[in-house]
């Protein structure tokens, strides 16, 4: 760990570096959006699965032991006895295309406009696409890509 006193001077010592430049949580923000990862408090919370997370690739792929086993927290919520992901009623998706970038809480409509699928939960301009991106939860039904 740093001592409490020296981020200041470390923080100095790099920025003396001409070819460092500081950065912040918007910088984070468009990294992890492009990358499709998520922020704990705003794409995931103590309610939210791993499945309806997409991220059911850290539980391990079909057939492995820790998928038929199971043997670790909530394996019963997420996990049938076959090993396989039970199915879910929402899932985590990006999001393109808007004229702006969506903030967190927007709702999501689907494609007539007309019917609330989901919720943004996180959203910025991406640098790297030249274009506003987004990720939210959208009814499963709703979450093929397209």
């Amino acid at each position: 760990p740093i001592p409490g006193k020296s981020p200041p001077a470390i923080f100095s010592k790099l920025l003396e570096d001409p070819s460092v430049l500081p950065t912040g949580l918007g910088a984070r923000d468009s990294l992890r959006l492009e990358a499709g990862l998520c922020l704990y408090g705003n794409d995931l919370d103590e309610t939210t699965t791993p499945i309806e997370g997409v991220l059911g690739w850290t539980i391990g792929p079909p057939k492995s032991r820790r998928r038929l086993e199971g043997g670790f927290v909530g394996a019963e919520h997420i996990l049938t006895p076959e090993g396989k992901f039970q199915k879910v009623a929402r899932k985590r998706v990006g999001i393109k295309g808007m004229k702006a970038p969506a903030r967190q809480g927007v709702e999501i409509f689907d494609a007539t406009g007309e019917r609330p699928i989901g919720k943004v939960t996180s959203g910025t301009f991406s640098p790297t696409l030249k274009a506003p991106i987004a990720m939210g939860y959208v009814e499963t039904s709703s979450s093929k890509a397209g």
